[in-house]
């Protein structure tokens, strides 16, 4: 009796060594996972509250007093709407992205349907119709706005200026924020993940 339960606690042991390590690979890509769905819904939120800010800004000049020391060349004026926007963004990101970090900031419109920028009418309609998501893809006029740590730097040209943010009803324009961000696990440093999240919105400008 006595060899017979040695016998059965060394094959526990065996199994246990086999078992163990695919346990703490589950529970660590889990954990991984929980991270990166949670950043992921961070940064959506973000999206959020700049695309919705932009909306209701259109295309009207900044404020006098609304100065940058981002803004400095080129299109100012652009700049500065551009830069209040960015400042509805990062106050939601701020400590909130304990395992990622944002490299670039993206203020754009989407293509509308027949491929130009003059905005899109609502569904259900053949004039001029509204992209179906709204994601960004190569060639919307677009203002990319790069990130290192908290230093914003503005873009050499912009490509998205005031004067296209038309809101005119029933054309108003689709302003779009998008988010790109570097994740690493906090469990599996080896597990990098680079991911955007986006949101746009069409709304009546501000009175």
């Amino acid at each position: 009796m006595r060899r017979r339960r040695q016998g059965r606690s060394g094959q526990a042991m065996v199994e246990l060594a086999i078992i163990l390590p695919v346990l703490v690979v589950l529970f660590l890509g889990s954990w991984t996972a929980a991270g990166l769905i949670g950043d992921n819904d961070t940064a959506l939120q973000a999206t959020r509250a700049g695309a919705r800010y932009a909306a209701e800004l259109g295309g009207a000049s900044p404020p006098a007093s609304v100065t940058s020391p981002v803004c400095t060349t080129g299109d100012v004026n652009t700049c500065l709407v551009d830069q209040e926007i960015i400042d509805q963004v990062l106050p939601v990101l701020s400590g909130n992205l304990p395992n990622a970090v944002v490299t670039e900031i993206d203020i754009y419109q989407p293509l509308d349907g027949n491929g130009t920028y003059n905005g899109c009418t609502f569904p259900g309609t053949t004039l001029n119709p509204c992209p179906p998501n709204g994601a960004y893809q190569s060639g919307d006029p677009v203002d990319v706005y790069t990130l290192s740590g908290t230093t914003v730097t503005a873009p050499a040209s912009y490509g998205y200026p005031l004067s296209m943010r038309l809101q005119t009803h029933p054309f108003e324009a689709e302003l779009g924020v998008r988010l790109v961000f570097k994740y690493t696990s906090p469990t599996l440093t080896m597990f990098t993940q680079t991911d955007t999240q986006y949101t746009v919105v069409r709304l009546a400008p501000m009175e």
